[in-house]
This record gives structure tokens, sequence and C-alpha cells, in this order.
């Protein structure tokens, strides 16, 4: 490899490399995102398919029928406002689960929160028992 090579190869990867980002966005680096005096609250597990909580603490879930479970938060844990709620499959069953926060059931109402979760198979859309993690936070 000639020496111009090895320079430029050494140039291109200096300037491909990224900068911090207290460099690129001074003004908000190392901020936190939590306003004072806000105490932001999470919730989050992980439940098997028969409804079973494998992780996770504080709640309860019930596996209701085929591919259909509640997550319930008593009350007290949020204030009146509805979480922000992200679910994702944890692994399959026979084909590939799409995992949707279906519904509300409570929410707010002294700060307990139901939701409804469903699971459906990718290709046939049936409903099916599957495994899920669970995220709320509150906004």
């Amino acid at each position: 490899m000639s020496r111009i090579s090895i320079i430029a190869v050494a140039a291109a990867l200096i300037m491909a490399a990224p900068a911090p980002a207290s460099q690129v966005y001074p003004s908000k680096a190392f901020q936190n995102p939590v306003p004072p005096g806000k105490n932001n609250k999470h919730k989050g597990g992980v439940v098997a398919a028969d409804g079973s909580i494998i992780t996770g603490t504080g709640f309860s879930v019930s596996h209701d029928a085929t591919g259909r479970y509640t997550i319930d938060v008593p009350a007290g844990f949020f204030t009146s406002t509805c979480p922000v709620i992200l679910v994702t499959p944890a692994g399959y069953t026979s084909e590939f689960p799409i995992v949707n926060d279906y519904d509300y059931i409570t929410c707010g109402g002294g700060g307990e929160v139901k939701m409804q979760i469903r699971v459906w198979g990718r290709k046939d859309g049936a409903p099916q028992d599957n495994a899920f993690h669970f995220f709320m936070s509150e906004p």
C-alpha cells in the first residue's frame, strides 16, 4: 500500500469519526430529561404466554383468552394521566407474532391503569398465545 493511500484512509477515518454529543449540541449536553420537581414513573416487565409474570413487580396480568391479556397496575402508582405503553413480542410460538396495546380499560382513575394486550399471528391474523415485554412511562 502506498504512503498516499495510507494517509487518505487515515484522513477518511478521522473525518468519519462521530463527534461527541457535547460538541454537536453544546447547550443540550448532559441535561436531565426530567424537569426539576417532576418524578417520572415507569413500570415494565416480561409476561409468559400463559399470562404468568416472568420479571417485574407491582402489576398483575390476566390471560383472558387466546392471544388476549390484561395488565393491571393498581391505583396509586401513576397519577391521573395515562402512561405511554410499549409492547413487543418475546420470541414466537408458531409464527411471528404481532403484539399490540389494544385498549385502555381504565386510565387515570386514582392512578390505576388497566391495558388490554392482543397478540396475532403475522401470516394468518389468528390470535395466539405468546410471551411479550411491556413498558409504561408517565409523560
